[in-house]
């Protein structure tokens, strides 16, 4: 599946390109294997990673040349992260309710905002 959107897709099309899936399930699969008394550093490292690697991966695999495609799926994964706890939880500025409530608001809003044009960015 082609990742870039296009000027004149459809909602559910654009939504499903805005969502970085497979960094998602990355983050999870590593989270999951890192031991607890390491969760501290270990979420952090590993999401600054990720995020980096989002519009690397973007770039890449999918061909993504919009530069504001790739800043609304970063955006979009850092929500992901918070609504999952990762190193937010460390820090204590983590809320169950709010990060779900973001993932849902984002996640519905985000095909409504984000406008391709025809240029390509880079």
């Amino acid at each position: 599946m082609a990742r870039e959107v296009k000027v004149n897709q459809d909602y559910k099309s654009k939504l499903l390109k805005l969502i970085p899936s497979e960094i998602i399930a990355a983050y999870l699969v590593i989270e999951g294997i890192i031991p607890d008394n390491r969760k501290y550093i270990g979420t952090l490292v590993v999401s600054i990673i990720l995020l980096f690697m989002v519009p690397l991966y973007l770039r890449k695999i999918y061909n993504v040349r919009r530069i504001g495609q790739h800043v609304f799926v970063m955006f979009a994964f850092l929500i992901w992260i918070y609504s999952l706890g990762g190193p937010f939880r460390y820090w204590n500025i983590w809320e169950a309710w709010i990060g779900s409530s973001l993932l849902i608001l984002y996640t519905l809003a985000i095909p409504l905002f984000y406008r391709p044009t025809e240029q390509t960015a880079w």
